[in-house]
């Protein structure tokens, strides 16, 4: 990977965050066109690229593995609450005293972690996928780090709290490419081809709930529908 690579992957989550940390978290309207933006570039990468390099050769084991993904994503969000694709469950909120949700830092950094990589792997330092995938990744945890923020800043947490929760899921996808990175000559190809299939899997349960629930009471909005068809037109430009 190229150094502005790492510095995207790190600085994405990290500015989300920041203005998490400033904003007032009852203003969600430009969130929510930046998701649904996030989620068409997301499912689009998938489509265009992800897939298509995954099944250059029939395996049922690399569809197993997206579904295990899907599903996978599902139980995760039991313990995130859905903020890797936004959503701000700000009610949700325990009524103990002193309550620091670590269950949200700690599995979006797992997401994040995994999402890394295979982006450290070289599965795909010859394609433009690499430069999709990591878009991909960015797309989802800018809005991810500022949803997060705004849950802790419901949970009473102080600022320097805030501050190194956003940095630990920050620094969490370039150390899944680091780490990938130092085990691609010890580990056989195939796993890495395998974890792939694994968070592609994840990438399409966190695109396609962007997208359903980006559209409230299943109402028409041209604005909502323009920052689609611009994450659909931008990741066809990337992939290509």
């Amino acid at each position: 990977m190229k150094w502005w690579m790492y510095i995207l992957l790190i600085g994405f989550p990290l500015i989300g965050g920041l203005i998490g940390f400033y904003t007032n978290i009852q203003k969600q309207n430009q969130l929510k066109i930046l998701l649904s933006f996030a989620g068409a570039y997301l499912l689009s990468v998938v489509l265009f690229h992800l897939i298509p390099h995954l099944y250059t050769e029939f395996n049922v084991v690399s569809g197993i593995l997206i579904l295990s993904g899907f599903f996978f994503q599902v139980y995760l969000e039991k313990f995130s609450r859905g903020v890797e694709h936004g959503h701000l469950h700000i009610h949700q909120q325990s009524s103990k005293s002193n309550y620091i949700p670590y269950e949200i830092l700690i599995s979006l950094s797992l997401h994040s972690f995994m999402e890394g990589m295979p982006l450290g792997s070289g599965l795909l330092e010859n394609s433009n996928g690499q430069l999709s995938f990591l878009f991909g990744i960015v797309s989802h945890e800018m809005p991810a780090a500022f949803a997060m923020v705004s849950i802790l800043k419901a949970a009473k947490l102080s600022n320097s709290k805030l501050l190194l929760f956003v940095v630990v899921y920050s620094s969490m996808s370039t150390t899944g490419v680091v780490m990938s990175s130092l085990l691609k000559d010890s580990v056989p190809h195939s796993m890495f081809e395998y974890l792939m299939a694994f968070v592609v899997g994840t990438f399409l349960h966190i695109a396609t709930t962007i997208l359903f629930e980006s559209s409230e009471n299943h109402k028409f909005n041209m604005v909502k529908v323009l920052a689609m068809l611009a994450g659909i037109g931008l990741a066809a430009l990337v992939s290509l």
